[in-house]
């Protein structure tokens, strides 16, 4: 991947307001979800996202780690699809209590019981003027079978 596009894929990662996070369910079936990720540490590598764990997608990890994120920018055509394992992580992750990092939007979520995810990229695909380009990050894990 070019420098430039490598750029503008982070650009893309640390302005993105939502993205679609598509995880599997326990019948092998993709579920989908928008989610607004945390404003802190927005990285190629690595994104944080503020959900409650009563949802589909936190239940579909348990089964499955294998994830990917896709965020379409109407503005200029452009998008920028992720792929990787998505974990849950404790509050030591952070340097800071995280809860003071969530935007409005979060704040106002309030889920009763909350949970952060853990986005550790292995690969992009970014599409942006009628180009595309790929970048892999790391080496898929080997201790995970595909579903």
């Amino acid at each position: 991947m070019q420098h430039t596009t490598r750029q503008a894929a982070l650009q893309m990662i640390q302005t993105a307001p939502v993205f679609t996070l598509a995880t599997v369910d326990a019948d092998g079936y993709p579920t989908m979800v928008a989610l607004s990720p945390l404003p802190i540490k927005r990285r190629l590598e690595e994104l944080y996202f503020y959900t409650s764990r009563q949802t589909s997608t936190t239940q579909n990890i348990q089964n499955c780690r294998q994830a990917s994120l896709f965020y379409y920018q109407l503005s200029d055509y452009s998008s920028i699809m992720l792929r990787g394992k998505l974990t849950l992580v404790g509050n030591n992750a952070f340097d800071q209590d995280w809860r003071t990092a969530l935007t409005d939007f979060q704040q106002q979520l309030d889920y009763k019981n909350p949970v952060i995810l853990h986005f550790q990229t292995n690969s992009i695909k970014i599409r942006q003027m009628m180009t595309i380009d790929h970048l892999e990050l790391i080496d898929p894990p080997t201790d995970e079978r595909p579903h």
